[in-house]
């Protein structure tokens, strides 16, 4: 029976490797691939990735050694066969080569060979099952080898980037996939590209909402924030393509009341402040966008994180338009006896100088009836002694 470039053969050295391995029990066979295509061989073929065998023969003619995983020595694919037998042996499985453990090492060493051929062929059978391998168990581990393994020509490294980012809603649902958030991930800090990094900016621009909203899709925008900021400024413009960027953070901004309430989107907000960005700055810009709801933002479990970062990377004079709407709001003394405000009134208080300072003290002392026997407005009047003791590095 001729042997494909799946085959182990009898190799003495295959079988040294792991003497407990049958050499002619893990062989890829033309009537194994016949089976495949056969009315009841698919399942059979099937069975055959399930346990293991045919991918453990074919890791053994590999010259890679994945995890321990046992490998020939040599250095090069020096089996007998071509690269198009190779190819043959594999057309048509690829995407269940991939979602089998060992067959997504084996095809992660073929991209680590960096033959254009072999990586022409896995892309054009991953083409239609992109997202779907990005959110798999095993199959993320293939895309994400196409993003980092520096083997893949401009335009094949184009081609698997377009799979990903042109359905911006597959985009979605994979970056809120525990899977498909790492895969995403990576693929941002690959991008080196100006058109690229807008295009992918561009499209993230779509969901960029639903994704700070969710705990996995947070990550990725997190991530593109991270790496694209400076680097969009300083490229992106020369392609004509403006600051895609920048235009993501904007969105943040415009949502960044929702998104300062959310459980996941609160900390990209944060994130956002402490880098301050754009001009006018990032905090600037939020401050004013969230005017006339500080009260209400104070007294929420996650967006009294966003006041409070507010207070520590604001400008004197955004601090300033912070605390006195927080005072002048009927639901100060709500706020200094809420189990959260009462935090950011003590950040107000640690931040705030001058006559904003006084003006804040004596509004909470004025205060003190509601306060002094309360469990969390207690702690408020508590922080004020502490400064004037300049327990808090301040002195009134």
């Amino acid at each position: 029976m001729e042997r494909l470039s799946l085959s182990i053969g009898s190799q003495e050295n295959s079988a040294a490797a792991n003497s407990s391995v049958d050499p002619h029990e893990y062989t890829l066979t033309h009537s194994t691939l016949e089976e495949a295509s056969s009315e009841h061989g698919n399942q059979n073929v099937m069975n055959n990735y399930n346990n293991g065998a045919i991918i453990q023969g074919a890791l053994l003619t590999s010259s890679h050694d994945y995890n321990g995983f046992t490998s020939t020595e040599q250095e090069t694919h020096d089996v007998g066969e071509s690269v198009a037998q190779r190819l043959q042996g594999i057309r048509g499985h690829v995407v269940t080569l991939a979602r089998d453990q060992y067959g997504c090492r084996f095809l992660q060493a073929m991209i680590d060979d960096g033959i254009p051929q072999e990586i022409d062929m896995i892309l054009d059978e991953v083409e239609d099952h992109t997202h779907e391998l990005m959110t798999h168990h095993f199959g993320n581990y293939l895309i994400e080898k196409f993003f980092i393994s520096g083997k893949l020509t401009f335009y094949q490294f184009q081609r698997i980037l377009r799979y990903v980012i042109m359905d911006v809603q597959q985009l979605k649902h994979t970056c809120m996939n525990d899977h498909g958030t790492r895969v995403a991930q990576k693929m941002l800090t690959s991008l080196r590209d100006p058109v690229q990094i807008a295009c992918t900016v561009g499209r993230l621009m779509y969901i960029t909402v639903p994704l700070l909203k969710n705990a996995n899709g947070g990550y990725v925008i997190q991530q593109c924030v991270r790496v694209f900021t400076e680097s969009c400024q300083k490229k992106c413009m020369a392609y004509g393509e403006g600051v895609p960027i920048l235009r993501l953070v904007e969105s943040i901004i415009l949502n960044s009341g929702i998104l300062s309430a959310d459980p996941f989107g609160n900390y990209v907000v944060q994130y956002i402040i402490k880098r301050n960005i754009l001009e006018p700055p990032v905090t600037k810009r939020i401050v004013q966008h969230l005017r006339g709801r500080y009260a209400e933002l104070s007294m929420n479990r996650h967006a009294s994180h966003v006041i409070e970062v507010l207070f520590r990377h604001s400008e004197p004079t955004d601090v300033v338009i912070i605390i006195m709407e927080l005072v002048n709001s009927p639901d100060f003394v709500n706020v200094l006896r809420h189990p959260y405000g009462n935090y950011v009134a003590q950040r107000a208080l640690q931040f705030s100088t001058g006559l904003t300072h006084r003006t804040l003290v004596h509004t909470i002392l004025s205060n003190y009836a509601y306060l002094h026997a309360h469990p969390y407005g207690k702690r408020v009047l508590t922080f004020i002694k502490g400064i004037r003791r300049g327990v808090h590095g301040m002195d009134l």
